[in-house]
């Protein structure tokens, strides 16, 4: 039987909004969730709460929550968050609640937010000793051309002066490659996957419209429940932490335009099997970035602000880092601030953009290649844990 479309319509919204459940954590938290489609997501009543946060007076159409100290932001565009100013791209759009409150997926919750919020928390971390670092593409395959910079000339120059600033701060380097020459995906994966104690850090310059800059971070997509999952995804949670600690030391340290973090399936990143994050040090096609990517002083300022992410990152995953039921974000904190608190107002869900849609693509259209194999997601973070959750 052919039913009318208006019962097709109400059909479909009733697949979307699913009934709440609840979940209790180890620390006897209850996390409120609710399936919209395919995505669990948790109120982000929840999240304020958990982390004894507060409503903080934001701007129209985003919804603040903090304690002074940290802040995050979600909107105004449905896939908008903004950690202490860093801007990030949630894995999914945020949904409307009930009593004007806000949804955010569980996987954002457990593989983005909580990583940064609670690095020591994060599962099966270990004390970081090697660097592996990747200047993008080489030889015959030159990647970005800009007016002033060509990429793989440019990132084998900062991916030297990283080098040295790493080891003035004690990590052992390695390089997939020290001269211009080319290397296959996976010659780079296996040079990282092979380093013990390590992290892998892949550089590049991007390109887009002429009007277009800035600094972009990127890990690979995170594991979604019910799919096979990655090498990659074995670090979700370290993924992003690294990625945000990279993210924001170029932003603050160089005075770069805040690009965003990231996650797309690119298959460099999707087969390392240590935390791996995919710079993107600026677009080689706008004019004024480009002229300044070619300058040394430049070169060695990013240098210097990848480092300074580096040994964020690392003292956060030292086994020997004290666990605090509250503790300093990976993201540098903004200067504390007098905190407003305010009513929660509703969100109107914005509608998906074109741009929303091919976000992961931005980058120089090079050999970065995508997959498309996801795994489960975790459990909400628990309040307390004795070594990993």
């Amino acid at each position: 039987m052919k039913l009318p479309s208006p019962i097709l319509s109400l059909l479909a919204c009733l697949c979307l909004y699913a009934a709440p459940c609840t979940a209790v954590t180890g620390d006897g938290f209850m996390w409120h969730n609710t399936r919209v489609g395919q995505t669990d997501y948790l109120p982000l009543d929840d999240l304020r709460s958990f982390y004894k946060f507060i409503p903080v007076e934001g701007g129209a159409g985003t919804r603040t929550v903090g304690n002074g100290e940290i802040n995050l932001t979600f909107g105004p565009d449905s896939r908008d968050l903004l950690l202490n100013g860093i801007r990030c791209r949630l894995s999914h759009p945020t949904r409307p609640g009930g009593q004007g409150d806000l949804l955010v997926s569980k996987v954002d919750m457990v593989k983005l937010i909580d990583p940064v919020l609670r690095p020591t928390y994060i599962p099966n971390r270990r004390a970081v000793r090697t660097v592996v670092v990747d200047a993008g593409h080489g030889g015959h395959d030159v990647g970005t051309v800009g007016a002033q910079v060509r990429e793989a000339d440019t990132t084998l120059l900062v991916a030297a002066a990283l080098g040295r600033e790493l080891e003035k701060r004690g990590f052992q380097v390695q390089f997939t490659h020290s001269d211009n020459r080319y290397l296959s995906d996976q010659q780079r994966v296996d040079a990282a996957n092979t380093a013990q104690d390590a992290i892998f850090i892949s550089l590049h310059l991007n390109s887009g419209r002429s009007d277009i800059q800035g600094v972009e971070t990127y890990t690979v997509e995170p594991a979604e429940p019910g799919a096979q999952p990655l090498p990659g995804n074995r670090n979700d949670a370290a993924n992003a932490a690294l990625a945000i600690a990279l993210q924001s030391s170029l932003v603050r340290r160089c005075g770069a335009v805040d690009g965003g973090f990231r996650r797309a399936h690119f298959s460099i990143l999707s087969s390392v099997e240590c935390p791996a994050a995919l710079v993107e040090l600026g677009y080689a096609t706008h004019g004024a970035e480009g002229a300044l990517l070619a300058t040394q002083d430049y070169q060695a300022s990013l240098a210097k602000a990848l480092a300074e992410g580096v040994a964020t990152f690392a003292k956060m995953m030292d086994p020997e880092t004290t666990l605090h039921e509250r503790e300093t974000a990976a993201a540098a904190p903004a200067p504390p601030a007098a905190v407003k608190p305010a009513a929660p107002a509703p969100v109107k869900q914005d509608k998906p953009t074109k741009q929303d849609k091919n976000a992961a693509n931005t980058t120089t259209s090079s050999s970065r290649n995508k997959a498309s194999t996801r795994k489960p997601a975790a459990n909400p973070p628990r309040r307390k844990a004795s070594g990993a959750r």
